[in-house]
């Protein structure tokens, strides 16, 4: 059976339960072998530094080759906008705060990180033929960031760890991995070699074919990628002088993707700048990527706002700033489409061979991802998998 993650999550969200795990590869159990063999993780995202947090509590020897110059992906964050950091990828914590500490998975460790629920008696907008039908937000189990991102929670909890172990702008272009050992080979002709490897680079670079295997990729993998919708993804934020909208504005939301204006500056200190966020993916990103990101995107939601606001948006507009995950490099997209079917997620999830394992949020072996706490799931069914 394959369900949608839209149609899981609904299910899911009524039964109160998370996603199915399911098992697959091959394990080692002797401790010598852990301690003895080496395993490269391909990609500093959210999967691969969850993976090698992981390894490192096991005392399993890793090395992380990260394409872009930094670490963290599409977790990607600024500090140089408001007076808050702004989340310019993931952004919720989408189950319970408890996750945080299972991330950690550490009992020794404290987790002071500060969240911010949702109030159902929030008021929240629907856009309807122009006009904002506004009515109480519900129960909405997401939780906000206070004063930090998810990029911030790795960089005080996780990163410390593994910091000595990222190496950037090492773009692999090639995995052997017929043999008794995988061989990587970069696009600097520089060749790394692993027992094992943890593959965690975004579905749009495996789907482009960047990377070459050797063997090839499983059937199942090819099949799963040619029918993977990936959506592409933008976020805006624009910084006003004046609250004037409400915690959720929803806009549009079909299986070709979805619109939403949100307030990015819930949760934080009151006098924090205002800062209203949008977030759109698939096709309803493309009129926001197909202008200039200065004064052609300002333009183009100013006039998406004022009918809605009285022309007030125009009237307290300061400054905004923009990231369309389309134009990074190594990334090109958001996520595998919510209306996906499930067994495109676990089939990729699926082990290529003995020594190539994958983690990543659209590779989660279960009816859920395209989410943080999805990909560090599977991070860690990867490690258990390993070293069961």
């Amino acid at each position: 059976m394959t369900i949608s993650r839209r149609d899981f999550l609904a299910v899911a969200g009524l039964l109160g339960v998370g996603g199915m795990a399911t098992g697959c590869g091959e394990w080692f159990t002797d401790e010598d072998a852990i301690g003895s063999e080496r395993v490269i993780i391909v990609g500093a995202g959210a999967a691969g530094m969850a993976t090698a947090h992981l390894l490192a509590q096991r005392g399993v020897d890793f090395q992380i080759l990260e394409a872009a110059s930094t670490h963290g992906g599409r977790i990607k964050r600024t500090k140089n906008f408001v007076d808050f950091p702004i989340p310019l990828g993931g952004e919720w914590l989408h189950v319970e705060e408890a996750t945080l500490a299972r991330i950690v998975n550490d009992d020794t460790v404290e987790i002071t990180q500060a969240m911010a629920a949702y109030d159902p008696d929030d008021l929240a907008g629907v856009v309807e033929d122009g006009v904002v039908a506004y009515e109480r937000a519900g129960s909405w189990p997401d939780l906000k960031f206070v004063g930090a991102t998810w990029l911030d929670f790795f960089d005080e909890y996780i990163v410390p760890g593994i910091a000595d172990r990222m190496v950037f702008d090492t773009q692999i272009l090639r995995i052997e991995h017929g043999g008794d050992e995988v061989v990587l080979t970069d696009a600097n002709n520089t060749v790394w070699v692993a027992d094992r490897i943890v593959f965690t680079a975004p579905m749009k670079v495996l789907k482009d074919g960047d990377i070459e295997f050797e063997p090839g990729l499983p059937a199942s993998h090819l099949d799963a990628l040619e029918r993977a919708d990936i959506w592409t993804g933008m976020k805006v934020f624009i910084e006003f002088t004046e609250q004037f909208w409400p915690v959720w504005l929803t806009a549009k939301r079909d299986r070709g993707g979805q619109h939403l204006w949100y307030d990015a500056s819930h949760g934080q200190d009151p006098d924090a700048a205002r800062v209203l966020g949008l977030f759109t993916v698939g096709d309803m990103s493309a009129p926001y990527q197909a202008v200039d990101p200065g004064d052609e995107l300002r333009d183009l939601v100013l006039a998406e706002l004022d009918p809605l606001f009285d022309g007030i948006p125009s009237q307290t507009y300061v400054q905004h700033i923009s990231q369309n995950w389309a134009n990074e490099p190594f990334v090109r997209a958001a996520y595998l489409a919510d209306y996906a079917n499930s067994d495109i997620s676990q089939d990729l999830g699926k082990n290529i061979g003995p020594r190539v394992f994958m983690a990543g949020c659209s590779y989660t072996r279960e009816y859920d991802w395209s989410s943080v706490h999805t990909a560090v799931r599977s991070a860690r069914d990867c490690v258990d998998e390993m070293y069961r």
